[in-house]
């Protein structure tokens, strides 16, 4: 037993195809976009808030949302070709959204390839089912989801690359600021208990130790850095991967879920239905 795309009308099967194709080549574009934000956002990651957590969810909401039009492709575009066309729009797109150049051409070719070997293998072990099941589709995922994530992190690469390129490495003046007052508070108090000091002669003293602070330590240490400045990106980038992975290993089990309660809806619609073949089986015995 299979499911497929209904065949009963060709013109409405073309249509079927095409917003399965319409869906991942969004899904693609979607992805795309996040990973161009991504890789504008280096300074982020050297000052945690709410708004490195809010591109890292976006982030992992457009790589759920390709894995899972990623498995309704794979699992009803048939022939094999048909597949292999939407994931290569899908790859344009992404492309597109991200940013046109010989960086994001490679992250596209990389997961053009991915999708392909999933496509093939969940078509083949489809095929080799009696009865259809979710489960070939969900479990081809988790190398589609480690692929996504490298994508991701070689944008961020790519563009803290490209920045200490131009611009050499410092560290970004919020990151200053908050360093300093992390260090700076013991003295801070200690001057705000002097009662021999009025209000704005503690406010002079303050805003000079913390200029001292920055003179003698952030200037140094960014000179210590800069002979290792390239390394930078890089251990940004596996930093960053590494954590999308372990998130992404909790989360592994959403696309799962959501595929299998996309598949009965899309019998109800009449978008798929349930197809029995009888086959004949030839086996050598004594």
């Amino acid at each position: 037993m299979s499911v497929e795309v209904n065949r009963e009308v060709p013109w409405g099967r073309i249509v079927k195809i095409m917003f399965l194709a319409l869906l991942l080549i969004a899904a693609g574009y979607f992805f795309g976009i996040w990973c161009g934000r991504l890789g504008q956002a280096y300074t982020l990651f050297l000052q945690p808030g709410r708004e490195i957590l809010e591109l890292v969810l976006w982030l992992l909401l457009a790589i759920v949302v390709v894995a899972v039009t990623a498995g309704l492709v794979a699992a009803l575009l048939k022939p094999l070709w048909v597949a292999v066309v939407a994931f290569a729009l899908s790859t344009l797109a992404m492309i597109l959204g991200w940013q046109v150049g010989i960086g994001p051409a490679l992250g596209g070719l990389l997961y053009f390839i991915i999708c392909l070997l999933y496509a093939r293998g969940v078509i083949k072990e489809l095929n080799e089912r009696l009865k259809f099941s979710v489960e070939p589709v969900s479990r081809g995922l988790s190398l589609l989801f480690l692929v996504l994530a490298l994508v991701a992190c070689g944008s961020l690469y790519l563009g803290y690359a490209a920045h200490i390129e131009r611009e050499g490495f410092t560290f970004p003046p919020a990151f200053k600021e908050m360093m300093t007052k992390m260090t700076v508070i013991p003295m801070r108090e200690a001057i705000e208990a002097q009662t021999d000091l009025t209000p704005q002669e503690k406010e002079r003293a303050l805003a000079e130790m913390e200029e001292g602070f920055e003179e003698m330590w952030m200037g140094p240490l960014e000179e210590m850095i800069e002979p290792y400045e390239r390394l930078i990106p890089i251990a940004v980038a596996i930093g960053i991967f590494m954590t999308l992975q372990t998130i992404l290993g909790l989360l592994s089990w959403i696309p799962g879920l959501i595929l299998a309660m996309i598949f009965p809806l899309l019998q109800i619609t009449g978008m798929t239905r349930i197809v029995r073949e009888t086959r004949e089986v030839e086996r050598v015995v004594i």
